[in-house]
């Protein structure tokens, strides 16, 4: 089965911060009522706080179809109406790593519980890469998934490397759930120090979100 991942941020504009607190509310229920009717075509939907300054929602969502997710942004475009619109997105494949011997469900890993917070950025790699022998890349990856699975602080911290090569301005999108932000920026520091870093040529922007509740959106 095919898994597309499509992660979309909005911004609420002037209008949307001069409504009263019952108009707020009354727009996030619009837009919850959408999500929960429209929950069913989809694998997975999560949506976070934007702690960026040029974001404040950001929706995480999968399906098996790149159609499903299209009238997704369609319907959050109409809940949302006059008060923002869509910033930046992301749009990926959701597969089993080349480099890692995996047997779990991938479909399974998306519907876990959510964690307090969310990180997503894209990421490409220099040419040269795609040039160095297969079983060399895979002794090299071997070295970072290592590093960054034995640190003392990554348990809690759940990765997804998903794939947009000719899909995207990107060839990854790399997606983080997480309950503790402090932990989640040592680990990353520590992995500067891998060998792996050497190839790597884009990872911004880097996109940080707030879990709120299944009940709240903005």
């Amino acid at each position: 089965m095919t898994i597309y991942t499509y992660v979309l941020t909005y911004k609420l504009n002037g209008k949307f911060w001069s409504l009263t607190t019952p108009e707020k509310e009354a727009l996030n229920s619009n837009i919850i009522n959408f999500i929960k009717g429209y929950r069913k075509n989809l694998i997975s939907i999560k949506y976070y706080k934007s702690i960026r300054h040029d974001n404040d929602i950001i929706f995480w969502s999968s399906s098996e179809s790149p159609l499903v997710l299209e009238k997704l942004k369609e319907g959050i475009n109409i809940a949302i109406g006059i008060y923002g619109r869509s910033q930046y997105s992301m749009f990926s494949l959701y597969e089993h790593s080349p480099y890692v011997n995996a047997s779990n469900n991938l479909e399974d890993t998306l519907k876990t519980e959510s964690k307090k917070y969310f990180v997503a950025y894209p990421m490409s790699k220099d040419r040269e890469w795609y040039l160095i022998n297969y079983e060399e890349r895979k002794k090299i990856l071997a070295g970072h998934i290592g590093t960054a699975r034995s640190d003392k602080e990554s348990p809690g911290i759940i990765s997804y490397t998903t794939y947009s090569f000719g899909l995207g301005d990107q060839e990854f999108v790399v997606l983080y759930e997480l309950d503790d932000l402090a932990a989640w920026s040592h680990v990353t520091e520590k992995l500067r120090e891998v060998m792996a870093r050497k190839w790597i040529i884009n990872e911004a922007p880097i996109f940080v979100g707030i879990y709120n509740g299944d009940e709240l959106v903005v």
